[in-house]
């Protein structure tokens, strides 16, 4: 099967998929009363949003920036990494984490620098913004224990333990016939001095000299900052979106805290742009509160994810101009 053709089936199932959750999340609601509510949504609180999104955007571009320079002892510009960072986000609602491959081939393109070691930043940025999601998760927990330990138990563990334990034999098998398989090919390929492996060792390499940059950081200090604000960034616009809406104007910074986690859930799960899978999570967060899941829930959903979905296309298509004008060599 060819390359072109394998993604081409990879994008349409993904957004099969995308579609199958929309359709399941929304087949219930009343669109022309939702239409009304977002129509009537306090635009100034979801400008503002947007605004502090941008800021994000382009803090996570001057911490990759750090990494970059620790790494291959060259700054690129910051107007070109966060370029390419938008550039990674509009190529993630092709297919789902593309984007992170895409911003470093665009990357790699305006700054002509190694593939592999960009990857390796990425994976750094990535295992970073991993431990501080857990982080906000055990902060949440300890300040909404109620709420949040609801939600685990109720909305998310019970129903896990319920699929897990309708899981067949034959499924068990499967999957432990695959994990044999890998340590075989891996067996296999192990010495010999072929392309494929050759590949492989170089890829490794450049991703071990990225995970390696964290060490070489002068500017620590600068790259817990950039992380602090953007994440404290993502935090605030959640909360704004809640004031944006009459039935969650009363809900205050610890709620937006808690919404952020759960989105991040959402986010977290290989379709286009968590399309589906983040509206649910969202959405079933907010029945916590008493709120209903298709009127409110459902609503702050898509009031949040799509304002910076066209947020994120709006700067995607301005990205391929800065990406795609010029090849430096």
């Amino acid at each position: 099967m060819s390359s072109k053709l394998s993604k081409t089936i990879s994008y349409i199932v993904f957004a099969l998929i995308g579609v199958a959750l929309l359709f399941f999340v929304f087949k219930d609601v009343d669109f022309s009363a939702m239409w009304n509510d977002i129509v009537h949504a306090n635009y100034v609180w979801i400008g503002l949003a947007l605004v502090l999104a941008m800021v994000a955007y382009i803090c996570r571009a001057a911490r990759w920036n750090l990494l970059i320079e620790a790494t291959c002892d060259h700054k690129p510009s910051l107007k070109n990494a966060f370029w390419a960072e938008m550039f990674g986000y509009f190529a993630n609602l092709a297919l789902p984490r593309v984007g992170e491959i895409a911003r470093c081939g665009a990357l790699k393109r305006t700054e002509n620098l190694p593939f592999d070691t960009l990857i390796g930043t990425v994976i750094v940025e990535r295992a970073f913004d991993v431990l501080v999601t857990l982080l906000l998760a055990f902060i949440t927990f300890f300040l909404q224990i109620d709420l949040f330990g609801a939600f685990i138990s109720d909305k998310v563990l019970a129903p896990t333990a319920e699929r897990f334990s309708s899981i067949s034999l034959n499924g068990v098998i499967l999957v432990c016939a695959l994990l044999l398989l890998t340590l075989i090919l891996f067996f296999v390929l192990k010495g010999k001095d072929n392309f494929v492996v050759t590949k492989i060792k170089s890829f490794c390499k450049g991703i071990f000299e990225g995970l390696s940059s964290v060490y070489k950081l002068e500017k620590r200090g600068w790259f817990m900052f950039y992380t602090i604000a953007l994440w404290a960034c993502y935090w605030i616009m959640t909360w704004f979106v809640c004031l944006a809406l009459q039935p969650t104007a009363n809900l205050g910074l610890d709620d937006g805290l808690f919404l952020l986690v759960v989105g991040s859930i959402g986010m977290a799960v290989p379709v286009q742009g968590g399309i589906g899978a983040y509206h649910y999570i969202v959405a079933l967060a907010l029945t916590i509160y008493n709120l209903d899941f298709n009127s409110v829930g459902l609503l702050y959903a898509t009031i949040s994810h799509e304002s910076q979905l066209i947020l994120e296309i709006l700067l995607g298509i301005v990205s391929l101009y800065f990406v795609f004008r010029k090849k430096n060599v």
